[in-house]
């Protein structure tokens, strides 16, 4: 079985045209970049057929695909504002780039496998986070689709009318394979090629709302004061010392507001993001049950949670197996980050995740990178589990 290293180069490159800036990639979803992407890789499907489902996600498919039972790989081709060049694309190219070496080599059962895109997976635009795959596993309800940017559209005119439509579509994949750069440092320091991810972290995020009273900053005595930016220092500070008092969590304040906001006037209000995780449920719970407790005059009001993904066994061993026959080093590698794959696992759905060694562990960012020859590693591996998985 060959890969096509020319077209993966091509599509990648390709798909990185579109949103393309000096300050890094912007394909944010429903957009025209992430249309043009989109139909980047739809005409590189070559013999495949392929249509949108209710909630915006993509899928390319056999023409004779089954109603369930899909080998599928795949990830997402929209990108935070000014993002990389590596994370979502490469999970879609390199996993389409495999299936078609699949169906090139002729390997039996082959058309059982897809690629699926899915939509608005960084959830930047809406504040929807794997919208998608939410939606196609039924925990997003139909009033997501009334969520709005910030330039007050809406989900529902922006892209999917309808998105929970697709509802129970996750039953039709028997299992799911993605490949994304690897997000941290780890694989460069142990000089290893590929980490195959056994679980992402339980998560969760909420927003917070610190009152205080505005008044004039020249004329107001410091005694006194009830400026609410400091009391939201206070808790930013607490974040970053509850998270490190338990072992293995993250906490992170990403967005403040001070209102009204400005150069003279004491803050009467704070409005900002907490998010916190862990590599298990009850860590992340300890963190935020801390800071409900020692902050009673700060209203933090919920916004989601994800509890921990555990990926299958059976894919892992394969993943590993095919590595070694390939000879490209692996190792275990969990994740923090949050995935359409832990979706589909929270939801029953055989997963697992290949990270592709990065030399400086950035994410988000245009400065993301992962050599070719490891991207490509990668998309071997990935097809010889796959075969694994149809035989």
């Amino acid at each position: 079985m060959s890969i096509d290293t020319d077209l993966f180069r091509r599509l990648l490159a390709g798909v990185n045209e579109q949103g393309r800036s000096p300050d890094g990639w912007t394909r944010a979803p429903w957009t025209d970049e992430l249309r043009a992407a989109e139909r980047l890789v739809i005409e590189a499907a070559d013999g495949m057929d392929w249509e949108y489902d209710a909630a915006g996600n993509l899928w390319i498919t056999d023409p004779a695909a089954p109603a369930d039972g899909l080998v599928v790989t795949g990830s997402h081709l929209d990108t935070v504002p000014k993002g990389g060049a590596f994370d979502g694309a490469l999970g879609v190219v390199g996993g389409l780039v495999a299936v078609l070496a699949l169906r090139a080599a002729g390997v039996p059962g082959a058309e059982r496998l897809a690629v699926i895109s899915f939509a608005d997976e960084e959830g930047s635009r809406f504040n929807t986070p794997c919208f998608g795959s939410r939606t196609m596993v039924g925990t997003f309800g139909d009033e997501v689709a009334d969520m709005r940017d910030r330039d007050g559209i809406s989900i529902r005119e922006a892209g999917p009318k309808d998105p929970t439509a697709a509802a129970g579509l996750h039953r039709r994949i028997g299992a799911y394979y993605e490949i994304h750069v690897e997000q941290g440092l780890a694989l460069d320091p142990a000089d290893v090629t590929l980490g195959i991810a056994t679980r992402l972290s339980a998560r969760g995020r909420w927003e917070w709302t610190v009152q205080g009273e505005a008044n004039h900053a020249g004329t107001t005595p410091m005694a006194g004061r009830r400026d609410a930016l400091v009391r939201a220092a206070e808790f930013v500070l607490a974040v970053q010392r509850t998270a490190l008092a338990h072992p293995g969590a993250v906490g992170t304040v990403g967005r403040l507001a001070p209102w009204p906001g400005g150069t003279n006037v004491i803050p009467g209000r704070v409005t900002g993001t907490l998010d916190v995780r862990a590599l298990d449920n009850p860590t992340r719970d300890a963190v935020i049950r801390s800071l409900l407790e020692a902050f009673p005059d700060i209203e933090i009001e919920h916004r989601s949670t994800d509890d921990a993904a555990i990926f299958d066994a059976g894919l892992i061993a394969d993943l590993h197996a095919s590595a070694a026959e390939l000879g490209v080093s692996s190792m275990d590698l969990p994740s923090y980050a949050g995935h359409d794959a832990g979706t589909l696992a929270l939801a029953g759905v055989p997963s697992v995740m290949v990270f592709t060694r990065s030399p400086n562990g950035i994410s988000h960012n245009p400065a993301e990178h992962s050599d070719e020859d490891v991207c490509l590693a990668a998309v071997e591996v990935l097809a010889a589990a796959m075969a694994r998985r149809l035989a």
